[in-house]
C-alpha cells in the first residue's frame, strides 16, 4: 500500500513519506573550443570573466591558431601591451611547438555571446579572476592576476595585477601593478569605513594592496609565512589563508599599526584544495586526498600558545576531489528556506568530477535523528561492492611504507 515510502515515528504521529523527484538543472553547454580555467561574475554589468587557454602551434611568425576557439572568433579582441618582459627557456619557441595562449573571454549573461577577447603576453599564464569595486570607486573591476612563466625557474618571479574596467560592452585597462611571483588568489576585503583593497597571495606571502586616487594598487602591508599560498578567504577584518602544504592560518588585518597579524593555524600538515569561512571561529577546508575537515578556533583558552593552535573538529572522506566553496545554495531564495527548516549557513562545493555539494548546519536534535535515518538505511540497503556505509567517510591517510622497513623485516 505504501511501497517505495518511508515510515517515521514520533510520540503522536506516523507520517509516511516519498521522497520528491530530483528537481533538474537548467544546463546550456557554451562551446569555447578552448579551456576554460576561472570564472567570475559581476552583476552590475551583467557579464561574466573567463580565464581561458588555448593550444597554437609555433610558425615562422609567431604562433598560429590550429582551430577556430572562442578567442579568436570574438566579437571583440585586444592583445596585452607591458613593460614586463615576456620569459622562456630560450626566448623563442621552435617551429611546430605547441604554445599555450591565455586569453581573458568576456561573455554576455543573457546570450552567452563573447563580446570581446583579451590575449595575454606570450608564456604569461593567468592564474586567477575576481570582480570587485576598488577604494570608494562606485564602478566594479575585473581583477586578473598573471604569472611569466619559464621552464629555467621553479616557481615564477615576475607577474601581474591587471585591473580592467568593462561597460557597455567595451574593455579599457585602468592599470596593473608588476609583482615578484604567481598571484596565485585575488580576494576583495572590505574596510569599516566601507573602502575596499584588495589582498593577494603571491607566492609564500599574502599582501595587501590600497586602491589610489591615481587609480593604481600599492603595497601596504604583507604576511610572509607560508610555502604557497594558494587561497584566501575574508569575513570582516578576519583572513584565512590555505597553504600548498601547511594547512590553514588564520590572519587579523590591523589597521591602526597597518599589518596582517597570524593569530591561529592548523599545523596538520595538509595539501589544500579548497578552503571557506563557516563563522568567526570555524573554517572549513579539504585536501589532495578528498578529506573534508573542520577547523576552530580556541577563543576561550586561558593560553597564548593554546589560542595559536586551530583546533580539528570534524573529519570526514568525501571521496571525491573539491576545488572551490561558494556560500548559498542552487535554491532560489534560499534564506526563505532557512528560515522554515532547520538548516542554515549553506555552503556549496564543487569537485574536479563535476559534482556539486551542500555543507549545511544542523541543530543538534535534528542532526541525531538524520544519523540514526541514516544508520537505519545503511541496515536495509546494502551498497555496491559490499563496502560498509560507515566506513567509507572515515578520513583516509595514505600509508606510507619503505623498502628498508620491509627489508629490516628479513633482517
Amino acid at each position: 500500500m505504501y511501497r517505495d515510502s518511508l515510515a517515521i515515528t514520533d510520540d503522536g504521529s506516523l507520517t509516511f513519506g516519498t521522497i520528491d523527484e530530483i528537481q533538474r538543472l537548467h544546463i546550456r553547454t557554451i562551446p569555447l573550443q578552448e579551456t576554460p580555467r576561472r570564472i567570475a561574475y559581476q552583476e552590475s554589468t551583467e557579464s561574466f570573466g573567463v580565464i581561458s587557454m588555448r593550444i597554437d602551434k609555433q610558425g615562422t611568425n609567431g604562433p598560429e591558431p590550429i582551430r577556430h576557439s572562442a578567442s579568436e572568433i570574438a566579437t571583440n579582441r585586444s592583445s596585452a601591451i607591458s613593460k614586463v618582459r615576456s620569459v622562456g627557456a630560450s626566448g623563442e619557441h621552435n617551429i611546430g611547438d605547441e604554445v599555450e595562449i591565455f586569453s581573458i573571454l568576456f561573455l554576455d549573461q543573457q546570450t552567452f555571446t563573447i563580446t570581446h577577447a583579451h590575449q595575454l603576453l606570450l608564456n604569461e599564464y593567468a592564474v586567477c579572476i575576481t570582480s570587485t569595486r576598488l577604494g570608494t570607486d562606485a564602478d566594479p573591476y575585473y581583477i586578473v592576476g598573471t604569472a611569466l612563466i619559464s621552464p629555467e625557474e621553479s616557481e615564477p618571479t615576475q607577474g601581474r595585477i591587471i585591473v580592467f574596467s568593462y561597460l557597455d560592452g567595451k574593455l579599457n585597462t585602468i592599470t596593473e601593478k608588476e609583482i615578484k611571483g604567481a598571484p596565485y588568489a585575488l580576494c576583495p576585503m572590505v574596510m569599516a569605513d566601507g573602502t575596499i583593497k584588495l589582498l593577494a597571495g603571491i607566492n609564500s606571502t599574502v599582501r595587501l594592496f590600497e586602491w589610489t586616487a591615481d587609480k593604481e594598487l600599492r603595497p601596504e602591508c604583507q604576511h610572509s609565512n607560508n610555502i604557497v599560498s594558494l587561497y584566501i578567504k575574508v569575513k570582516g577584518e578576519f583572513i584565512l589563508v590555505g597553504d600548498m602544504m601547511r594547512s590553514m592560518t588564520v590572519l587579523v588585518y590591523k589597521p591602526a599599526e597597518g599589518q596582517l597579524e597570524e593569530i591561529a593555524r592548523d599545523f596538520n600538515p595538509n595539501w589544500m584544495s579548497a578552503i571557506e569561512i563557516i563563522d568567526d571561529d570555524i573554517f572549513i577546508g579539504t585536501e589532495n586526498n578528498m578529506n573534508m575537515f573542520t577547523c576552530q578556533k580556541d577563543s576561550a583558552s586561558t593560553s597564548d600558545e593554546d589560542r595559536q593552535h586551530l583546533l580539528t573538529t570534524g573529519l570526514y572522506h568525501l571521496g571525491d576531489f573539491v576545488n572551490v566553496f561558494r556560500h548559498g545554495s542552487l535554491v532560489m531564495h534560499h534564506h526563505l528556506i532557512e528560515n522554515s527548516s532547520p538548516i542554515s549557513k549553506p555552503i556549496l562545493f564543487g569537485t574536479v568530477n563535476g559534482a556539486i555539494g551542500l555543507v549545511v548546519q544542523l541543530p543538534p536534535e535534528f542532526y541525531v535523528f538524520l544519523k540514526d535515518l541514516q544508520e537505519r538505511i545503511a541496515s536495509v540497503i546494502r551498497s555496491i561492492g559490499k563496502i560498509e556505509h560507515s566506513l567509507y567517510p572515515l578520513f583516509h591517510i595514505p600509508v606510507i611504507t619503505s623498502l628498508g622497513c620491509q627489508c629490516n623485516r628479513l633482517s
